[in-house]
């Protein structure tokens, strides 16, 4: 399991908004802006869906996403695999949090993602280069 440094970590942290990309079963690309996520642990992210049509249908089909950000503190491209909840505790505790930084946002699912690899977006000598 790939563990995320200090320096993603507080990246992630101090970002607004990510990029979500998936695929459909096809091949055919898809991003969204995402602005409710959060660590669950240093190798793990849950993103809350409420807005998802065509990227929870390619979930669905293909559980290999990427998220890709950048902020005052740096950014990253970050890949990995989800499982998807609609209920349960990771789906209710969604839910709790969501209501606390959204109230009127509904949460439809609790999209968690095993992190399997993150590479360096920045330009320079490194771009594109694996991290971890």
């Amino acid at each position: 399991m790939v563990k995320l440094t200090d320096e993603i970590k507080e990246s992630l942290a101090a970002t607004k908004l990510l990029f979500l990309a998936t695929a459909a079963k096809d091949g055919t690309p898809n991003v969204v802006p995402i602005g409710a996520f959060r660590l669950i642990d240093d190798g793990t992210i849950l993103i809350s869906d409420q807005f998802f049509r065509k990227t929870l249908a390619n979930m669905k089909a293909n559980p290999k996403i990427a998220l890709s950000y950048w902020g005052e503190k740096g950014g990253f491209q970050i890949k990995g695999t989800v499982t998807l909840h609609t209920e349960g505790k990771i789906f209710q505790d969604d839910v709790a949090w969501v209501k606390e930084i959204r109230p009127t946002l509904e949460p439809k699912t609790a999209v968690v993602m095993k992190i399997t690899d993150v590479f360096v977006v920045k330009a320079g000598p490194d771009a594109g280069r694996k991290l971890l």
